[in-house]
């Protein structure tokens, strides 16, 4: 397949970048970069309070024996450990006790180990009792201000006026030549990320001019994590888009690149060839470790008994997945995600064939800490858990998008704060090994935190150690500024349940700790079986939009089994189609067990305060239901017995899929238990 080479220009400037002088800038000793005194919360129960210090020195720094000190009336000196070295540019918060510093009036050092002071703050007052903190303009600077805290993090730092910076902008088209009712994709990439006083410190903008005949249009964004940026151009007449030569200039830094294209209402005659009618493409471009990735593609040209078949390699070439995928509607679908023990981060390829036709697309897997798909008009966090519940010492993977997120916001430097508790409301506290002067060991809250991304989104994985989480119900609340969110979730003893949580191949349990890995047999039937008597029996991408699921007694290598949990998800790939696709579930007898109607035992998501599962009662027995609610991207739901002494009944459990045209996949799976 010929195409013609894309139009790349490579640039490399000296620009230089001048700005106003902002106080003077410290460069022979570590100085205190930030003081929160008074952080969001009570004081008094949690050590909260923190000082940040910066090295704006040439070298490393051991600050073995140095003591940070509250030089009022508490007068509480914290001394660092021995062995502490703090590298040039490197920032270290510290925190020590409760009540560090006063509120009022207070002012902290930092002195050597022979006692001499090193530096100290002005007198500093914090009376607000939130996420503000003290802390220098630009690291290391004399000027002081009181801002929106960033432990941990830089405050910025200011380009003097004789300081040149190589900045390398590249840019390009996907084609030279377009029709009407195309879409050109407009791409590059920068070396390095700038920063500018404008007249506050933020990231410089890459700006995109495209003209043309009768058409101007800018548009400004920031490059990604992996110094990429990306804008697309849809070239249809009622926007304006006419025949012609078009103009494309991009300016980053005081660097700029120019490459044009041209529109026709015809294809010219060139070396490119049209467009294959088969595609693929992911979801986003950016992952962590353990996300979801959707995989869809699309074929206008249906091969009948042919199937699409896909390999991904990791950033070193090698393959470390592959799969079939075949359809009806010309839509292909499927859910992976990268869950190696020792990741190799960068970028993955995923090609696709296709009867004849060949379609490729990337995704960058990063370090930094997910997807939560939403309504940009939502003004709600979106908050979810990996699963609703877990066994003893698992780790539960947290993740969620802020609403109309602003990363030029001084709010982009936020963290946010994730505190456990139990299902009565009593916080998740482990005793302290370290003891200060005048109090014993402490009660230290179990708490975690979350740094979004330039999106919005955020994700951690936190473990639950079975000496805080005992089995039982738990709640776990996000605090991002203010903008709360919750959810609930159980702990379940390891031999009280075992399921295979990933969908495809692999071994999920070598990610649960302690939990011993093994490997599993599959026969004709799809049936999965683990060395701890519990046997899984799934079926991935259904269309139809009836199912009829069986839960009956089986027998397995001589051993009886029965269904125990039966476990259900769609997905809706368009966002559009979300409200006009839902879930029905139907009992044998026809009684609406999980569905909108008002005569459903269960209309609406079972997650409340306290609770994760309705119980209902279903011919005589009663029943765990786990439902997501409707309206939703991807709706779950779960049906369980409520003694776990119980199976679910020998029966045919009834799904409906209610929708029109619109495309969906439903995946389910029965997990069986050995008869003891």
């Amino acid at each position: 397949m010929n195409r013609s080479p894309l139009l790349v220009i490579i640039a490399v400037l000296v620009t230089m970048i001048s700005v106003p002088a902002y106080g003077e800038l410290i460069t022979d000793h570590v100085v205190i970069n930030e003081v929160d005194t008074n952080p969001f919360g009570d004081d008094s129960l949690a050590i909260s309070e923190w000082v940040e210090l910066y090295n704006p020195t040439d070298s490393d720094v051991d600050l073995s024996g140095w003591q940070i000190a509250s030089t009022t009336v508490l007068k509480k000196t914290f001394t660092i450990p021995d062995g502490t070295i703090i590298s040039p540019e490197q920032i270290l918060p510290f925190t020590y006790t409760k009540v560090w510093f006063t509120d009022s009036s207070e002012s902290v050092e930092l002195r050597n180990s022979s006692g001499n002071v090193i530096d100290k703050t002005p007198e500093i007052t914090d009376l607000k009792n939130d996420f503000m903190s003290w802390q220098r303009s630009y690291d290391g600077h004399t000027d002081w201000e009181f801002s929106l805290g960033n432990a941990g993090g830089s405050n910025g730092k200011l380009m003097s006026s004789d300081n040149t910076s190589a900045v390398e902008v590249t840019l390009s088209t996907d084609k030279a030549n377009y029709v009407f009712d195309e879409t050109t994709i407009i791409q590059g990439t920068v070396s390095e990320k700038v920063f500018v006083e404008i007249p506050t410190f933020q990231a410089a903008v890459i700006s995109i001019t495209i003209s043309g005949p009768d058409f101007q249009q800018s548009v400004s964004l920031y490059p990604d994590y992996n110094l990429n940026y990306e804008t697309s151009l849809d070239l249809v007449q009622v926007m304006g888009i006419s025949e012609g030569t078009y103009d494309v200039t991009v300016t980053y830094a005081g660097v700029s690149e120019t490459t044009s294209f041209s529109v026709e209402s015809k294809m010219i005659e060139t070396t490119e060839t049209v467009d294959s009618v088969f595609k693929i493409g992911v979801d986003q471009n950016e992952y962590f470790l353990k996300q979801t990735i959707l995989l869809t593609g699309t074929t206008n040209e249906i091969i009948p008994y042919e199937s699409m078949k896909f390999t991904i390699l990791d950033p070193t070439g090698k393959q470390i997945d592959s799969g079939s995928l075949f359809t009806v509607d010309g839509e292909f679908d499927t859910i992976i995600s990268i869950n190696s023990a020792i990741p190799v981060f960068g970028e993955y390829i995923i090609t696709a064939e296709y009867g004849e036709h060949i379609s490729s697309t990337k995704f960058s897997l990063i370090e930094k800490t997910i997807e939560i798909v939403t309504d940009d008009s939502s003004n709600e966090m979106i908050f979810t858990l990996d699963d609703f519940q877990y066994v003893e010492n698992a780790y539960v993977k947290i993740s969620g998008i802020l609403p109309n997120f602003d990363p030029d916001s001084d709010i982009y430097y936020q963290v946010v704060y994730l505190n456990f508790y139990t299902s009565d409301g009593k916080p998740i506290a482990f005793t302290s090994a370290i003891m200060d002067n005048s109090a014993g060991a402490q009660q230290i809250l179990f708490t975690s935190t979350a740094v979004p991304d330039v999106y919005g989104n955020f994700a951690v994985d936190v473990r639950i150690p079975s000496v805080m989480f005992p089995v039982g119900d738990y709640i776990v609340k996000a605090n991002y500024g203010g903008l709360l969110a919750s959810e609930n979730f159980s702990v379940i003893s390891n031999e009280d349940f075992a399921i295979d949580k990933t969908l495809g191949d692999g071994n999920p349990n070598a990610s649960i700790p302690g939990k011993q890995s093994v490997s599993e047999e599959k026969d004709a039937g799809g049936y999965a079986v683990s060395s701890v008597k519990t046997m899984i029996e799934k079926t991935n991408r259904i269309s139809d939009s009836l199912i009829s699921i069986e839960t009956t007694d089986k027998i397995l290598e001589e051993q009886s089994v029965q269904p125990r949990v039966l476990s259900g998800s769609m997905i809706t790939p368009s966002k559009t189609d979300i409200s006009k696709v839902n879930l029905q579930v139907l009992s044998a007898s026809g009684i609406c067990i999980i569905g909108q109607n008002s005569d459903c035992l269960v209309s609406e998501s079972t997650r409340k305060p306290g609770q994760i599962f309705e119980v209902i009662q279903l011919d005589g027995m009663n029943l765990n239901v786990r439902y997501s609610g409707p309206d939703v991207r991807l709706e779950k739901f779960s049906i369980l017995p409520q003694s776990s002494e119980d199976f679910l009944p020998d029966t045919n459990w009834n799904v409906e899929v209610l929708k029109d045209s619109e495309i969906s996949r439903f995946y389910y799976k029965v997990t069986y238990k050995t008869i003891q």
